[in-house]
């Protein structure tokens, strides 16, 4: 009955006890296994995510050192040669064309005229291109020659419901090209 003494000692020792050590004890034990399940893997974090951070830290800080300061007038250079030149100004019109015929539109006479400019290394190109067909296709037009040609702005449009056909539009699209001048 050995085995018997050692399971009623703790429980008379407990009983032996007031309300306000028991409750001590409960408490601490309890404290013991939240610092275990919650506080240990929190400081285990945080001292990784510390070392994530210092080790950004540095890679940003080699990069500041190697980078190149900017130069607004290269980059103006840059922009500049990614514009078609004057002398491909027929592709440019050729290429509207075949974004508006891919799309399904009508296409009417449009008008083509230079614009002068103060800048020596542009030249502007004003572009009225009348169109007909639906709204759908009018807008898959100008998102894909916007998209697929950035020399290009749009400048306004101009709609008109076309008399004969409910759903089809008459829109005339101004556009200017930015074109760069030899040299």
């Amino acid at each position: 009955s050995g085995n018997q003494m050692s399971v009623w000692r703790p429980w008379r020792v407990a009983r032996d006890l007031d309300w306000f050590a028991m409750m001590t004890i409960v408490l601490t034990v309890l404290a013991l296994g939240l610092y275990a399940l919650a506080v240990l893997p929190l400081a285990s974090q945080a001292r990784s995510l510390r070392g994530q951070v210092a080790e950004l830290e540095s890679h940003a800080g080699n990069r500041r050192h190697h980078a190149e300061p900017v130069q607004p007038a290269s980059q103006l250079a840059v922009f500049y040669e990614q514009l078609p030149s004057v002398a491909q100004a027929p592709e440019v019109v050729h290429q509207l064309h075949k974004h508006a015929h891919s799309a399904g539109l009508t296409l009417e006479r449009g008008e083509y005229r230079p614009l002068p400019d103060a800048s020596a290394k542009l030249v502007r190109y004003q572009i009225v291109l009348p169109v007909t067909g639906s709204y759908l296709r009018v807008r898959q037009f100008l998102a894909d020659t916007m998209r697929e040609m950035p020399e290009l702005s749009l400048d306004g449009i101009g709609f008109q419901r076309d008399k004969g056909a409910s759903d089809q539009l008459k829109v005339q699209l101004r556009f200017t090209a930015f074109l760069r001048t030899p040299g």
